[in-house]
């Protein structure tokens, strides 16, 4: 497999070759294996076919002997004749002839009474005594009414019998018995026309025993394998190639065999697959000058977008593919040329957005640091400390202290809980300062204290409340939610004037002109669309009665990310 993936041309190659065998050999064989069971099955339907007819044609003989023996048991003279021996011949006779008419041209009728035969429509020579003991009478006196199928004792052979048709018709001490003959002859003449020269047909009885074999059967071979097969409990077909199918004639124990010869010589058959494996290697030879046309052809291209791709790599950002196709190759080259040229664009990009962000920080920092604040801070330390020596220059200086360390601090994120505190600090200051003229209220799940948040987000939205929503107010209030829904959402709502629509309008369009009075506002909106994207960010609204609803959402997360600028 390593050999290979170490060359284009070997790829393509070993996929053709694979397909092409696959199309080849499987469909070949499938194709072959098809035809032969389609072939198979019509020759078999045309063999049923024909062995329904032969099979028919001798059922429709012992069907016409059978009726003819029930015709003879009800005949008063030749029932007479048999029971009390006494010869009426003439009435006997009359009988015997008019009820055989359709029979007599294939069968011999007699008449015994016990093991001699008193009436026959056999001319010339007499019948063949039925010795008593012979099998066939003692079953018909079993089996009274029923006719019995047996070979003839005295014309036996490996070649075939007479069939006998056997029935007691008479009990006593001289059993009267009606036996038809049919002889091989008259077998053959009446399915001959059924049989053509490759087919053979066998005739037997219950013990396989043959009445009459024809055809290519005629030597015995085949029925002596039958009959091994079947005497060792295999399948009666076992090694044999011909197609052999047995049934037994309705109504009686006599079994019918025809043979056909394959439909398919295997030399035909091997003959289609020695087709295939030619096409096989037609293909591979095709397989071979085709990869050798692809290779050449899907080469240059691909080494043009290697070797562009290596100049990238190495820093050449203005690199350009030019191909004259009109193929996937082409959509590569344009798609590559586009990907450069917008990298190219981004990476500028982003310079210019880590330069907006640290200039969106030091900013903040100045906001947040700037000496009006620390003045106004440090002079009402001083003030309170001399007019009233009371704890709340403590309580300013740990606020201004907590402001100073948060402010400082490298990380560019913090927990909720951080933030909270910072504006907790930031209003102590504030109160102070305003004299109490306003509160602020937290309300925040306990679970999303510890989420993670960027630093300095919340304290210039509480100063933007302070200063510009409560100016004037001496019962302010603040109030500060935060809740999950997917995202992280933190509102800060206060009492005030409310916002105008010019500032909501200038804050969702980035205007820093309009934006100079609320700065912070628009400094933290930029931070967070710099970190997470611009479905985050600042919504501000004027509400109903009075008053301003800041909504910060931001990504929920609870581990601090691993970018950062």
């Amino acid at each position: 497999m390593g050999f290979i993936r170490q060359s284009f041309k070997r790829q393509i190659f070993a996929v053709f070759l694979s397909v092409s065998l696959f199309l080849v050999i499987i469909g070949g064989m499938v194709t072959v294996q098809t035809f032969q069971a389609r072939v198979v099955l019509d020759y078999e339907n045309r063999d049923l076919e024909q062995q329904k007819y032969v099979t028919g044609r001798i059922s429709n003989m012992i069907g016409l002997a059978d009726a003819a023996i029930d015709k003879m048991q009800e005949s008063e003279a030749i029932i007479e004749a048999l029971t009390t021996g006494r010869r009426n011949s003439f009435n006997v006779y009359a009988d015997l002839y008019e009820i055989t008419n359709e029979i007599r041209n294939f069968s011999v009728i007699e008449l015994y009474r016990g093991s001699n035969c008193r009436y026959s429509t056999k001319s010339g020579n007499s019948s063949d005594p039925l010795p008593d003991y012979y099998s066939a009478l003692r079953e018909a006196s079993r089996r009274a009414g029923t006719t019995v199928y047996s070979l003839n004792p005295g014309h036996a052979s490996d070649s075939g019998s007479e069939l006998l048709m056997v029935r007691k018709i008479v009990s006593g001490a001289e059993p009267g018995f009606i036996v038809i003959r049919i002889g091989q002859t008259e077998i053959e003449n009446e399915i001959k026309d059924g049989i053509n020269a490759r087919d053979g047909f066998i005739l037997v009885n219950r013990y396989l025993r043959p009445f009459c074999l024809l055809g290519t059967a005629a030597d015995g071979k085949v029925l002596s394998s039958i009959r091994d097969n079947l005497l060792t409990g295999k399948n009666y077909n076992l090694n044999l190639t011909d197609n052999i199918y047995m049934s037994e004639l309705p109504g009686t124990d006599i079994l019918s065999i025809y043979i056909t010869p394959p439909v398919l010589e295997q030399s035909a058959v091997n003959a289609g697959y020695r087709v295939i494996m030619l096409l096989a290697v037609l293909s591979v030879l095709v397989c071979l000058l085709v990869a050798s046309r692809f290779s050449i052809a899907f080469s240059k291209p691909i080494s043009e977008l290697y070797q562009a791709m290596k100049r990238f790599r190495k820093g050449d950002f203005d690199t350009k593919i030019e191909l004259n196709r009109e193929d996937e190759f082409e959509q590569l080259a344009v798609g590559f040329n586009k990907m450069t040229s917008q990298l190219k664009q981004t990476m500028e990009e982003q310079v210019k957005a880590e330069r907006k962000v640290n200039e969106t920080r030091i900013a903040m920092m100045q906001a947040q640091l700037n000496p009006h604040f620390l003045y106004n801070t440090l002079d009402t330390i001083k003030w309170v400390g001399k007019a009233n020596q009371v704890p709340e220059i403590a309580t300013l200086s740990a606020s201004l202290a907590g402001i100073l360390r948060s402010s400082i601090s490298e990380k560019q994120f913090c927990r909720l809980s951080q933030e909270i505190q910072m504006i907790r600090n930031y209003c102590d200051i504030q109160r102070i300062r305003f004299d109490d003229c306003f509160d602020i209220e937290i309300k925040v799940e306990e679970k999303l204290l510890d989420a993670i948040v960027p630093k300095l987000i919340l304290q210039p939205l509480i100063e933007n409340s302070i200063i510009h929503g409560l100016d004037g107010q001496t019962n302010g209030h603040i109030d500060v939610r935060a809740y999950e829904k997917e995202d992280l959402f933190i509102e800060i709502q206060d009492n005030g004037k409310g916002i105008t629509d010019e500032y909501i309008r200038a804050l969702e369009n980035d205007d820093v002109e309009t934006l100079k009075g609320h700065l912070g506002m628009n400094n933290v909106n930029t931070i967070i669309r710099m970190y997470y994207g611009k479905n985050y960010g600042i919504h501000a609204a004027r509400l109903t009665e009075r008053g301003t609803l800041i909504t910060v959402r931001l990504p929920l997360s609870f581990e601090e990310p691993e970018y950062g600028v």
